[in-house]
């Protein structure tokens, strides 16, 4: 008898586990496309301040506006977590994700540990690529984008992008 309820109680978990895989994400965590930067704020159970984007980006980012979250730990591995709003509206367009401390000893396990997180979480990559010397795992959700991109030795990073209209078969 125990038996039979342990099997009914695994199998309800595969289930589960299996229908929340591949279903569809608005945003990231609380943070939804098209919130205000007050709204992310307000809602994130963590502390967020604003980027300092002459840091980050490479070239001037007159186009866009972020927050940044200092720590956030995915699946035992620590990421910089940084909100991006579009310049002109100020609304939520993407959320990147850069891991922290990793070196040439453990990007490798890193890397597959977050692939299969993000397995688990969203069902099967849609294609899997290579690009300078970088993989890239690709999930197109009906209103997200989510990209890993890693060269598997010092670097990791999730992109999660709004689909726009287009991408989403809407006119």
């Amino acid at each position: 008898m125990k038996h039979a309820a342990l099997g009914i109680l695994v199998m309800a978990t595969l289930a589960v586990v299996a229908a929340a895989a591949g279903e569809d994400i608005d945003g990231w965590h609380e943070a939804k496309w098209g919130m205000t930067p007050e709204q992310v704020q307000k809602v994130l159970n963590y502390p967020v301040s604003a980027a300092d984007l002459a840091k980050v980006c490479r070239e001037p980012c007159n186009e866009a506006e972020a927050l940044e979250l200092d720590d956030y730990d995915l699946n035992g591995q620590h990421f910089t977590v940084r909100f991006w709003f579009g310049k002109s509206d100020s609304r939520l367009e993407g959320v990147s994700m850069h891991a922290k401390q990793l070196d040439h000893t453990d990007g490798k396990e890193a890397l597959m540990k977050i692939k299969n997180f993000l397995v688990t979480s969203y069902g099967a990559p849609g294609s899997v690529g290579m690009d300078r010397g970088h993989f890239v795992f690709l999930w197109t959700l009906p209103s997200t984008k989510i990209t890993l991109y890693s060269d598997a030795a010092s670097e990791i990073m999730i992109l999660y992008e709004q689909r726009r209209e287009k991408e989403n078969g809407k006119p």
